[in-house]
């Protein structure tokens, strides 16, 4: 038997040569020639549905299989998790993201809590979603980019929803990490004869006293007593600790002043 054009997705489709008295019967799949990802779902040769590759494989969908009522809800029901994971997959693309900062987009979209908690394990069973990594890759990204101290880079961690107990392993590692480059910047000094003098790349006191000689520059018309309340609020406010600020600020002011007295 033949359907008439549907004009839903504007084909003619001709329907398997089943039993006429048959129902509930799917009598075709078309592509979306719209969409390279859609397939059009026919059944008793009227369009019932879309479905992405991915559900059609996932359900085996083929022309003749019985397809009552209740495959159609759970076909809509994959086809809704799939949309919602591949919501996820995009919103990751752009960078790492929490957990926390993943179920709250895909809260924001009003998708149902069985289904976010669905995608949420999908995502977690795929190493899509992993708080360890995304705290380790956030750590590093800041130290990177916008050097801050492990007080500010835990309230972040914390804002972005990552357990505690994750938080404080991915700064132990951190701390470790500068440990073991200043011991291997003592080493070279000994070995060469340097004084040693400069704090280890990747530290708290170089991060922080490369930072306090950026923002000095602006402060460059301050008498000295208010620029150096102005620092140890900058450098205060990017998370290093009081012993940090004054280590990095006596260095750095001591250079200038030694400048000074050369001019």
């Amino acid at each position: 038997m033949v359907c008439g054009t549907n004009n839903t997705v504007g084909v003619s489709v001709v329907c398997s040569a089943l039993i006429p008295t048959m129902t509930d019967i799917i009598t075709a799949l078309k592509a979306d020639p719209m969409n390279p990802d859609g397939i059009h779902l026919f059944v008793d040769c009227k369009h019932v549905m879309q479905v992405s590759l991915d559900v059609a494989a996932g359900e085996r969908l083929t022309v003749g299989q019985p397809c009552p009522p209740e495959r159609i809800e759970r076909l809509h029901a994959a086809q809704e998790m799939h949309h919602v994971y591949e919501s996820a997959l995009n919103f990751l693309s752009y960078r790492p993201r929490s957990a926390r900062e993943v179920e709250q987009r895909l809260r924001k979209k009003a998708h149902s809590p069985e289904t976010i908690s669905a995608v949420m394990d999908s995502l977690r069973q795929h190493g899509y979603v992993d708080d360890r990594e995304f705290a380790r890759f956030w750590v590093n990204s800041r130290m990177s980019f916008s050097p801050r101290g492990p007080r500010l880079l835990r309230s972040e961690l914390r804002q972005k929803g990552v357990p505690p107990e994750i938080v404080d392993e991915i700064l132990n590692e951190h701390t470790e990490a500068q440990e073991e480059s200043k011991q291997q910047a003592e080493e070279v000094a000994a070995a060469y004869g340097f004084t040693g003098d400069e704090p280890a790349p990747g530290s708290d006191l170089a991060t922080a006293l490369a930072l306090a000689q950026k923002r000095m520059r602006s402060y460059s018309n301050l008498e000295p007593p208010i620029m150096r309340r102005r620092l140890i609020g900058f450098l205060m406010r990017r998370g290093y600790n009081y012993d940090t600020v004054d280590a990095a600020l006596r260095r750095l002011l001591a250079v200038d002043e030694d400048a000074l007295d050369e001019e």
